[in-house]
């Protein structure tokens, strides 16, 4: 069976017919490259399919404020989905390299087997020999159509247009469609020209003299009017310069006030504050005058009071109402002892209060006044020195409190 194959020429026959259509593959998807190439050149007057659907379906997003973000894998996507009589490009693509490969790969198999089955050397080096010119035609024409720059021309050709001309345009008529009209105008404008000079142009070939002299005004009336519109363009640009620099200086002032309005507020505050805290201390002050007033009234009441019972005593004789009068004096002396003790009970709760008042006023203002509240501490303590032992040790047991 190999002997007649070989002896037939059936596998040369083969190889022949595998470079045929490999060359044949490799020329229609050259050719609808190229074309695609030519199409994609100009996107906005092309017929294909392909990209006018890439177009519409570009322009459908910004018209939906969508908008496209990555627009090279926006391009790869619809590039790769492109059908060729219901093939994708990217399988007739790949079809030419596996009958490359398939050349390749049946020289060594005939060799092998036309050793094995010893078919004769002649026809086994004229087979490979043919085998291997087919694959060499293959790589050349293959080299030779370089596919890969034209698909990356045919990608360049896509980006270029939707990035630099479509999603601009688009962006202007969702987002400024002033600007747009405003280009249209000065479109039709130079257009309009255009056509006049053209108009003067073939109304006026016998007389070049004239035609050259109304070219020459055309030309400088256009220069003029662009260099009018640039001018426009950049004092409105300087406008809304200097108007964003007067906004932010604006709000700049504004804040400046508020800071200052701010510091103003806090300075009032802690106006108020020490005011409180003097008027507080005052009256701290004068509540301890009075209670120190108070005791001496009260020393000198005891004081009178034992003149009057020791001068009653010195008064009377001894006598039988001896008994008696020990008696009333006894009573008095209990009735003094109790006016007395009730007169500590109140000056110790007054003390406690005007304490938790103190207390409450310098707590929160602890690292503030932590001289004058030494100072108030060594007055208390002075002014203290006349009450009894429990309420010194009540003081200090506050103090401590305080300044734990």
């Amino acid at each position: 069976m190999v002997q007649y194959l070989f002896d037939q020429n059936i596998i040369i026959y083969t190889f022949a017919g595998l470079c045929g259509l490999g060359l044949l593959v490799r020329l229609i998807v050259n050719l609808v490259y190229k074309h695609l190439v030519k199409e994609s050149d100009s996107p906005g007057e092309t017929k294909n399919k392909m990209v006018k659907h890439l177009k519409l379906k570009f322009e459908t997003c910004y018209k939906l404020k969508i908008g496209v973000n990555n627009v090279d894998t926006f391009v790869d996507k619809n590039v790769l989905r492109y059908r060729f009589c219901g093939v994708l490009l990217s399988t007739w693509d790949n079809f030419c390299g596996q009958v490359l490969f398939l050349t390749l790969l049946l020289v060594p198999i005939c060799a092998v087997f036309g050793t094995v089955f010893r078919c004769g050397q002649d026809q086994i080096l004229l087979t490979g020999s043919v085998g291997i010119l087919a694959s060499a035609i293959l790589i050349l024409v293959d080299k030779s159509i370089n596919l890969s720059s034209k698909k990356k021309m045919i990608r360049l050709n896509l980006l270029d247009y939707l990035e630099n001309f479509c999603k601009v345009r688009l962006e202007q008529e969702v987002f400024h469609p002033e600007l747009l009209e405003q280009y249209r105008r000065e479109y039709l404008q130079v257009s309009e020209a255009g056509k006049q000079i053209s108009a003067t142009e073939v109304a006026v070939k016998e007389d070049p003299k004239d035609e050259l002299d109304r070219r020459r005004e055309a030309r400088q009336k256009k220069e003029q009017e662009k260099k009018l519109q640039a001018l426009k363009r950049e004092e409105e640009q300087k406008k809304i310069e200097e108007a964003r620099k007067e906004e932010e200086k604006r709000k700049l002032e504004e804040k400046r006030l508020l800071a200052a309005k701010r510091r103003e507020e806090e300075l009032l505050k802690m106006e108020e504050e020490r005011e409180a805290l003097e008027a507080r201390r005052l009256e701290v002050k004068r509540k301890a005058a009075e209670k120190q007033q108070a005791n001496e009234r009260r020393q000198q009441q005891s004081m009178e009071n034992d003149k009057i019972l020791h001068s009653i005593k010195d008064e009377l004789e001894p006598s039988e109402d001896r008994t008696d009068m020990d008696m009333v004096l006894q009573g008095l002396e209990e009735i003094a002892a109790d006016k007395e003790h009730a007169l500590r009970d109140k000056e110790q709760v007054l003390l406690d209060k005007d304490l938790k008042e103190q207390v409450n006023i310098e707590k929160p203002l602890k690292e503030r006044t932590g001289k004058e509240r030494q100072q108030k501490v060594t007055a208390s303590k002075s002014k203290t020195q006349g009450m009894s032992a429990q309420e010194e040790k009540l003081i200090e047991d506050v103090l401590k409190e305080f300044f734990a």
